[in-house]
């Protein structure tokens, strides 16, 4: 009794099954996050409480048909019109000469959309080409604090760019305090990419000690100017009205 009363405390679904998949336990939790009540599971076997469920996703019969413990860690769920994301762990036991299976759910949804919004706004500021005229743009870069801030830059910026028609574009460096290796192999392939699609690229906006980090890394970026800000940069898009000479 105290053991139950232990895990009806529980914040994560609890749920014991017995090995001919006849359900002998849910906790208020589990009731709770699929929205269920106690007697329409108990004494039930789950091949006939979830009849329509994908093989994929019967983590608890995968477990008791294969005999051995399961660990998902995100496990896409629809369940009543909306989608869930769930972590799902079996451990197998034995009780009175029987094998059961306890399965315990956490529902990470809300965790999952939360990331979601982050890798979002993570994308807007990485890859943030704003229009300052027609065919004149402008990307404000931002520190590279997570890996796939590299891959978003490579992939969306040339993207956005051909969607918007841009010809030029002035890469704004105010944001940035240091630059390494990693940021000049970044920003070289990042320039190449974009004057492979006829783009020419300005940079704006350097501080003082990242010219100098330019330097001691051996920085170079051929046929692209550098202003002191983004000001210059315009008035030069503005003035010069460049357009791209092609070789007969």
């Amino acid at each position: 009794m105290l053991l139950k009363h232990a895990v009806d405390l529980l914040d994560e679904g609890v749920v014991i099954t017995s090995q001919d998949f006849v359900v002998t336990y849910v906790n208020p939790a589990y009731l709770h996050m699929f929205d269920l009540h106690n007697e329409e599971l108990i004494g039930r076997s789950l091949q006939d409480l979830f009849p329509d469920e994908e093989k994929s996703k019967q983590i608890t019969i995968q477990s008791i048909t294969e005999k051995k413990e399961l660990s998902v860690e995100r496990l896409s769920y629809p369940w009543r019109g909306k989608e869930m994301i769930l972590q799902v762990y079996t451990k197998l036991f034995e009780h009175e000469g029987e094998m059961y299976v306890i399965t315990r759910i956490f529902d990470q949804t809300e965790v999952a959309k939360e990331e979601k919004e982050l890798v979002h706004m993570i994308e807007e500021m990485t890859a943030n080409v704003v229009t300052i005229a027609k065919g004149y743009a402008l990307l404000p870069l931002q520190p590279i604090l997570r890996e796939e801030q590299k891959h978003i830059l490579l992939d969306r910026v040339p993207e956005q760019c051909r969607s918007q028609n841009i010809s030029r574009l002035a890469i704004q460096f105010s944001g940035i305090t240091d630059i390494n290796n990693e940021w000049a192999v970044l920003l070289k392939n990042l320039v190449m990419n974009l004057q492979l699609l006829g783009i020419e690229v300005v940079l704006a906006g350097l501080r003082p000690q990242v010219v100098m980090q330019f330097t001691q890394n051996g920085i170079q970026l051929e046929g692209v100017k550098s202003f002191m800000n983004v000001q210059q940069a315009t008035k030069y898009f503005l003035e010069t009205g460049y357009r791209p000479a092609f070789k007969t």
